[in-house]
């Protein structure tokens, strides 16, 4: 009975390394995007119709509009590996708990913003742009727990 609770318990910590990694891919996916639209900045920010609020944010600086999308790219490459992290495939990163809440929030917290959004005045892109953030939190929530099982290490 104890062998069987122990390989149940294997399977589940597995499934969660699973979601994991399909989180860290997916920000890593997000970041390379992020590198692209650096070639078609404006483009993009008109897709989204964000442009007239990104120029106003930097004050005409137009090179912090760039230095911004670096950053971000940067930022989403980190939350992936985190999630490498917290799945065990990489060496455990500082923080990797607390860190794991924070993109669980700040995604939990983009999803509710961007549903909200998307009740008010329904676009196509708002939605897709709402229900990935929501997914990402279905990827994250196991390294809440992952844990508490020790620094486990998946194959």
């Amino acid at each position: 009975m104890k062998h069987e609770i122990i390989e149940l318990h294997n399977v589940q910590i597995i499934g969660m390394a699973k979601r994991l990694r399909l989180g860290a891919v997916l920000h890593f996916i997000i970041a390379m995007g992020h590198i692209g639209c650096l070639f078609a900045l404006d483009e993009a920010f008109d897709a989204y119709g964000i442009k007239d609020v990104m120029h106003n944010m930097v004050f005409g600086h137009v090179w912090m509009l760039y230095a911004l999308t670096i950053c971000l790219a940067l930022a989403f490459a980190l939350a992936g590996l985190y999630a490498l992290s917290a799945s065990g495939d990489i060496q455990r990163l500082p923080l990797t708990r607390t860190a794991i809440i924070v993109i669980i929030i700040l995604y939990s917290l983009r999803a509710l913003v961007g549903g909200w959004a998307c009740v008010t005045d329904f676009k196509w892109l708002q939605f897709i742009s709402s229900v990935i953030p929501a997914f990402l939190v279905w990827c994250y929530y196991p390294g809440l727990n992952i844990y508490r099982h020790g620094n486990i290490k998946l194959v």
